[in-house]
C-alpha cells in the first residue's frame, strides 16, 4: 500500500475524525479558559492513546500477509 492510499484510509476512518474532535474540543476548552493548560494536555493525552490503542486494535484483527 502506498503513502497515498495510506492517508486516503485514514481521512476516511471515524476514529481519526472522533480524534480530530476530541483534539478541537480540548483546545477550545482551554481557549475558552474552561480547563487549565494541565486538564488540556491530559485531554490531548488521553484522545491521543485512545485512538492509537482503537489502531492497535484494528490491526491485531486484521490477517497477516
Amino acid at each position: 500500500m502506498d503513502w497515498k492510499t495510506q492517508i486516503l484510509a485514514i481521512l476516511r476512518s471515524r476514529k481519526f475524525w472522533a480524534l480530530v474532535l476530541a483534539l478541537l474540543g480540548a483546545a477550545a476548552a482551554y481557549a475558552t479558559g474552561e480547563v487549565s493548560v494541565w486538564q488540556a494536555l491530559q485531554a490531548v493525552i488521553a484522545a491521543l492513546a485512545v485512538y492509537s490503542t482503537g489502531v492497535a486494535l484494528e490491526d491485531a484483527g486484521r490477517p497477516r500477509p
